[in-house]
């Protein structure tokens, strides 16, 4: 059995990991470039298909896709396997996005997919350092307009960081 120091390394690592994760999400839905920009070492190499380089320049290109609508990103089934100051982490991902027409959203785009992830011990936490992602599944559908009650639910399409809805969780 491993010493009691060993074990609180590695349940760190852990959360680390966990909440490296939770802030990708977040700073995809909010368009906050500073809070992806703490995900990733500079130099880390992401491949997406349609983005394959380092996460330095990934940042502005994935900015240009998510930049139209809202998107809401989820990621579960977090599996970490640490190895010393690094760590192989497979996530399943799951991406809606809406084409926001007329004040709602119309069109809803889903994707259902898997990041492959190689993160690294750093002085600010563990970032991703390398990464794939592999769309297995996509659909498309249309919305439906909100009804009755519920039509006075502040709808979160195409928030972003400057909004009074936004709060920055993360220094």
């Amino acid at each position: 059995m491993s010493s009691v120091e060993e074990r609180l390394d590695k349940v760190e690592a852990i959360q680390s990991i966990n909440d490296c994760l939770t802030r990708y999400c977040r700073a995809l839905d909010w368009m906050d470039e500073d809070l992806l920009r703490s995900c990733f070492i500079e130099d880390g190499y992401i491949d997406y298909g349609f983005y394959a380089g380092d996460a330095k320049g990934f940042i502005p290109a994935v900015m240009a896709v998510e930049k139209d609508g809202h998107s809401w990103h989820l990621i579960s089934n977090v599996a970490i396997e640490i190895n010393g100051d690094k760590a192989e982490v497979e996530s399943y991902g799951l991406t809606s996005g809406g084409e926001v027409i007329d004040g709602g959203i119309q069109d809803v785009n889903v994707y259902c997919g898997r990041y492959h992830d190689e993160f690294q011990k750093t002085s600010e936490g563990w970032k991703v350092s390398r990464r794939l992602y592999i769309l297995d599944n996509n659909f498309s559908m249309k919305s439906e307009g909100i009804r009755g009650d519920l039509g006075g639910l502040f709808l979160g399409a195409n928030l972003r960081t400057d909004n009074e809805k936004y709060r920055k969780l993360y220094k």
